[in-house]
């Protein structure tokens, strides 16, 4: 198997353990924050590992779009039929930009959880920019196109 095969294998895989993270650790957020809960360690480990998972998601997904991957390669090639055609519009353009964003936005939600004074303000944190992070990336995966539900080798 090809770099590429591999690579797009691990970052289809990544995807589900991700978004099976940012569910349990948004689930614990909210409820803390709505209730008088103590932001614990396991709290912290699980919002740790979101933040982790979609930094791996990020270096695989940049070494598909800018070494191997032959769509954003051709996209690239040529930007101005790229953006006439909406699949490879998506992948050179939307998709990354989008991922970048909900990237941020978790990194961004963990230096707030780092610098709350208290739990409620750690849940209230981690409930805000880990939600916005997760809908950013529901709305950026693509569903109908080339993203099986399960990509095997």
């Amino acid at each position: 198997m090809s770099a590429y095969g591999i690579t797009l294998f691990l970052h289809s895989w990544t995807r589900w353990a991700l978004l099976i993270v940012a569910v349990l650790v948004i689930i614990q957020a909210w409820r803390g924050w709505s209730g008088q809960q103590l932001w614990d360690a396991s709290k912290q480990k699980l919002a740790a590992g979101f933040v982790h998972l979609t930094s791996l998601q990020l270096v695989l997904g940049l070494l598909l779009y800018g070494v191997l991957s032959p769509v954003t390669l051709a996209a690239m090639a040529d930007m101005g039929a790229a953006m006439k055609d909406s699949s490879l519009r998506f992948w050179a353009v939307e998709h990354i930009t989008m991922m970048l964003i909900a990237v941020g936005l978790a990194h961004v939600g963990a230096g707030r959880i780092k610098k709350a004074a208290d739990d409620r303000g750690k849940h209230r944190a981690a409930a805000i920019f880990f939600t916005i992070a997760l809908v950013i990336m529901l709305a950026s995966i693509p569903w109908d196109e080339s993203a099986r539900l399960f990509r095997g080798f």
